[in-house]
């Protein structure tokens, strides 16, 4: 057995004190009994959780507000590799704010960020089956009538913009993102 300075040896005395000690566990009456019973009733309740956690998928789903609204990624598919994602980001129009140089350009803000990725995805845009996610310029739909998926999900994004998902709800989750908050009406 190897001796360490930090840990005791395990001597006769520390055996025997371990089976005193499971001995008054399983003995009825005892101090060491009534908390192991005690505990019991939790433990159960952690299995439920843990069984309810399994029968969901683990999905605990978390949500937080767009903080950043100067651009939005509209994926083409729910995929996302750092900060690397097939589809497009979107800013919409770049101009000078009152009181600034006219050197100084801001990105209007985009309040419906869902909206904005419709409207990219109505216009053929977006192409799930491409490796970047994007359509080539020259397939894209003008007349913005190419067909949208349905449902599209809101997510947010690590630095606090938003990213517009084909999928339900979970899918921000699965690719570990929040949910946006729903905004107050």
């Amino acid at each position: 057995m190897n001796e360490s300075p930090r840990s005791p040896r395990f001597s006769a005395e520390r055996s025997a004190a371990v089976e005193a000690l499971l001995a008054n566990v399983v003995r009825d009456g005892t101090s060491e009994n009534r908390h192991f019973q005690n505990t019991k009733g939790k433990r159960i309740l952690l299995a439920g959780v843990a069984i309810a956690l399994v029968a969901t998928g683990g999905a605990v789903i978390m949500q937080l507000p767009v903080a950043d609204k100067s651009s939005i990624d509209c994926f083409a598919r729910a995929e996302l590799h750092g900060s690397r994602f097939p589809g497009t980001t979107v800013v919409l129009g770049e101009g000078t704010r009152v009181g600034e140089p006219s050197t100084q350009r801001n990105p209007i803000p985009i309040e419906d960020a869902l909206a904005a990725c419709r409207h990219v995805w109505a216009q053929h845009v977006l192409d799930p089956d491409a490796p970047d996610g994007r359509t080539h310029p020259s397939l894209r739909d003008g007349s913005s009538s190419y067909p949208v998926p349905d449902p599209l999900t809101v997510c947010v994004l690590n630095d606090g913009r938003a990213a517009v998902i084909p999928g339900d709800e979970k899918v921000c989750g699965s690719l570990g993102l929040a949910l946006k908050t729903p905004t107050a009406p």
